[in-house]
């Protein structure tokens, strides 16, 4: 259940990503609304706000870093490498481990 729930977020960070680079809204000088982009500051938009990825230039006026939002990418990455690298010693130790 919680990998389905973190899939969900994950794919509405994507959107709103999305919605950002669609309006040109990268820089502070390019920087909107949330809602001017259809958007509201649900659980995707503050997990990106908190992580810096969407930035406030104004009050009430965010625009995607994406500096911030390929590093997040990288680091989402790496941890899913590692989780399958840690399951295939897992299973390669059971599959031994039954051998004998």
């Amino acid at each position: 259940m919680g990998a389905v729930a973190a899939a969900v977020i994950v794919h509405k960070e994507k959107e709103v990503v999305t919605a950002f680079r669609a309006a040109g809204a990268t820089s502070a000088e390019g920087a909107k609304a949330l809602a001017s982009l259809g958007l509201h500051q649900g659980i995707a938009v503050s997990r990106l706000i908190s992580r810096a990825v969407l930035r406030q230039a104004a009050p009430g006026t965010y625009y995607l870093d994406e500096l911030s939002w390929e590093a997040l990418r990288r680091s989402r990455r790496r941890i899913v490498t590692v989780m399958l690298v840690l399951a295939a010693i897992v299973i390669a130790g059971i599959a031994l481990g039954t051998k004998s």
